[in-house]
């Protein structure tokens, strides 16, 4: 019998994940530049009339990992009582510094350069947040945080960034579904007018709106929005696989207090209080709508009279200059930041990334760590939570007053019908009181479930050695190690230094084995479960032209089997995942 040499190679990683991060109603993600003029140590985001139990996703890798969240009952100017929901990235004083900072940018950033916002290995000035919501606020507020000179965090600057405020119509009839992002302008405080009046006007703030054409009903994750990699085409964005997109014309964003329109409680009206999106048709019950939204400073001319009114309303096709009488003045200033978002009307369930520390004896922020529009799913929860908190599965909810001090890892199982079983473990911290030193997350999964485990969930003072182990389970091999789509090891135990989150999937491939076969020829088998696997071969190893095996394949048991007949040359078999 001619020579047969059969190489049992695997290829093509497992692209499986827990999917930890649907977006379910609306998500946002920014970049925003440090335009404080000094090294800032963390971030506020204040979303008024929203509860920590409303709050799905944030993004939390970058400088400063988890934020806390925190819940205030507040009245206004009107006694309105308002529920408030505050999500503050924080740098921890360590006695000789601060654990971590956002530089003072060096010189200008430009808005293709955000991608790098989201590498927490670099500080050239600029950092990425974002949170997700599932209704919407009455208003947002951005603020950087500044060590006031005592080793305490305060606000800083307001940032002139805004969020999109989506509307959704359901279909009626043969008219189809319907989606409209307005973007509001930034909520800044009313500049002061000498001697004692207060201007009619805020600051002005330019936006210009990038959207795509068309859209898709792939999933959106909080780490898909970001914007692009000029230097690298497979790299996620906010484009969702989608290759046309359009500017929309530039935009004046300013609020004019005094106008018959406007609202003391979203603090949005006049004129250019708002850039009102236009209507996209979704012709899909699973549709996902995707924006980008850049901000510039206006350095054009103000009204000298005390209004403060923006003269220059427009921006020639330079992206610099005014149009008509100013069209020789430039009135497009520097790049501020630039906000992602998106919308899913029907999304499937998710989980998120991360459950923030919480200290003892105090009232843990309520969150929800499943994600959907309903509570048709069925949420089981393992491993351990500290006493005095609990787990409501037929919610999702988190919730209680901890009594019991240290670090914790839980783990929570969803099911729900035409969606995959999802699971994801949350290591956190509960503290004494005293701060804490330094330290991050890291959490891991299997892929696929069922095929075998991984361990070093957990949480790590910053520069600790961290180590996690994956260990396959019969029928499969061990592939890799990925974080985000990237794979980061090949090496079952991967040991790293910790100083960010880290959310690490251990990814198994299914083994190829050899079978009873007939005379004169070789059976090959590999385990059902693991899906979206053909069976390639080759006749030179060297050689990156594999093609798909022409024998057939069938299924026997729990196992797919293929019969391989002798010929005269030397063929190699492997298992890809296209």
């Amino acid at each position: 019998m001619p020579a047969l040499l059969l190489a049992l190679c695997l290829s093509a990683f497992p692209t499986g994940t827990a999917r930890a991060s649907i977006a379910y109603g609306t998500v946002n993600n920014f970049d925003t530049v440090n335009d404080t003029g000094v090294p800032c140590h963390g971030f506020e985001i204040e979303l008024d009339d929203c509860s920590t139990a409303a709050i799905t996703y944030t993004f939390d890798y970058n400088h400063y990992g988890t934020p806390k969240i925190t819940q205030q009952a507040v009245q206004d100017g009107l006694l309105v009582w308002h529920t408030n929901t505050f999500v503050r990235y924080e740098a921890v004083w360590t006695n000789t510094n601060w654990s971590a900072f956002t530089a003072v940018p060096s010189g200008p950033i430009p808005p293709t350069a955000g991608h790098a916002f989201t590498n927490p290995g670099t500080n050239f000035g600029g950092e990425h947040f974002g949170v997700g919501y599932r209704a919407n606020p009455s208003k947002v507020y951005y603020h950087w945080l500044v060590d006031n000179g005592s080793h305490s965090l305060v606000l800083g600057p307001q940032v002139s960034v805004s969020t999109p405020v989506f509307t959704y119509t359901p279909a009626v009839g043969a008219a189809a579904a319907q989606m409209v992002a307005v973007i509001p302008a930034p909520v800044l405080p009313l500049p002061p007018s000498p001697p004692d009046a207060a201007y009619e006007f805020s600051d002005a703030t330019w936006v210009k709106e990038i959207r795509t054409t068309s859209h898709t009903n792939r999933e959106v994750r909080i780490g898909d929005l970001m914007t692009p990699d000029l230097n690298n085409s497979k790299a996620k964005d906010w484009r969702n696989g989608e290759p046309d997109e359009v500017e929309v014309e530039w935009q004046l964003l300013q609020t004019d207090f005094m106008s018959s329109d406007y609202n003391p409680t979203n603090k949005v009206g006049g004129a250019n209080g708002k850039l009102a999106g236009a209507g996209q048709a979704l012709n899909h019950g699973d549709d996902v709508v995707t924006r980008r939204y850049e901000y510039y400073a206006y350095v054009g001319p103000y009204a000298d009279l005390d209004t403060h009114e923006a003269l220059a309303q427009s921006v020639a096709a330079d992206g610099k200059h005014g149009t008509s009488t100013y069209s020789n003045t430039v009135v497009v200033g520097k790049f501020l930041g630039a906000q992602m978002s998106s919308m899913s009307a029907s999304p499937p369930i998710g989980l998120i990334d991360h459950l923030p520390d919480g200290q003892l004896g105090m009232a843990y922020p309520t969150r929800s760590l499943v994600i959907a529009s309903d509570t048709n799913f069925v949420a089981t929860g393992s491993g351990a939570l500290p006493v005095g908190m609990a787990f409501e599965r037929a919610t999702g909810l988190v919730y209680g007053s901890p009594s019991q001090a240290g670090v914790f890892v839980f783990t929570v199982t969803v099911t729900a019908s035409n969606n995959p079983v999802l699971v994801k473990t949350y290591p956190f911290l509960i503290g004494t009181g005293a701060i804490p030193a330094p330290h991050c997350a890291v959490d891991t999964a299997v892929a696929p479930l069922g095929s075998g485990t991984a361990s070093g969930s957990g949480v790590y003072t910053n520069g600790v050695r961290a180590t996690v182990t994956a260990t396959p389970g019969p029928g499969y091999t061990f592939a890799s190690w990925t974080e985000n789509g990237t794979v980061v090891s090949s090496d079952s135990s991967y040991s790293f230094t910790n100083v960010v989150n880290r959310s690490l999937l251990a990814n198994f491939a299914p083994q190829l084995n050899l079978a009873g076969a007939p005379a004169n020829a070789l059976r090959l088998s590999w385990l059902t479960n693991a899906s979206g696997y053909v069976l390639q071969q080759s006749t030179n190893l060297q050689n990156t032209n594999w093609s798909n095996a022409v024998e057939p394949v069938g299924v026997v048991g729990g196992s797919y089997q293929a019969t391989i007949a002798p010929t005269n040359k030397f063929r190699f078999f492997r298992l890809h995942q296209p």
